[in-house]
């Protein structure tokens, strides 16, 4: 596997962790689905960008392309969300106001490594 070394970035760190925590609520430890898997994954995010070092590329390869899909999804959640819940606007807002912000995070991100993955490229 191809290594990377990376330098600390805390404001990606924060966004994991942001992320991790958000699937902790969802997930259960004695349990392998998919809010777990995301939550551990996202936890090792928060940890190698908190502290940097190497990594191996099909990590960040992954993250990058986990970022990039919420990013492209983003318009259609909110589309459903407003479907949805046509009968309570303030809620939708919120919902709205929630993935705007992931989708604004998953930017960032998708930019940053972008940036890591060019030069493997």
């Amino acid at each position: 596997m191809q290594q990377v070394n990376i330098a600390p970035n805390p404001q990606i760190a924060v966004i994991f962790k942001g992320w991790a925590a958000d699937w902790a609520k969802e997930s259960q430890a004695d349990k392998k689905d998919m809010a777990t898997k995301f939550h551990t994954v996202y936890s090792i995010a928060t940890k190698v960008f908190s502290e940097g070092g190497e990594v191996e590329m099909t990590f960040l390869s992954a993250l990058f392309q986990d970022c990039k899909q919420k990013l492209e999804m983003a318009e259609a959640m909110n589309e459903k969300v407003k479907a949805s819940l046509k009968d309570d606007d303030e809620r939708a807002q919120a919902i709205i106001a929630k993935v705007n912000s992931a989708a604004q995070d998953a930017a960032h991100v998708v930019r940053y490594l972008g940036q890591l993955l060019m030069p493997a490229a």
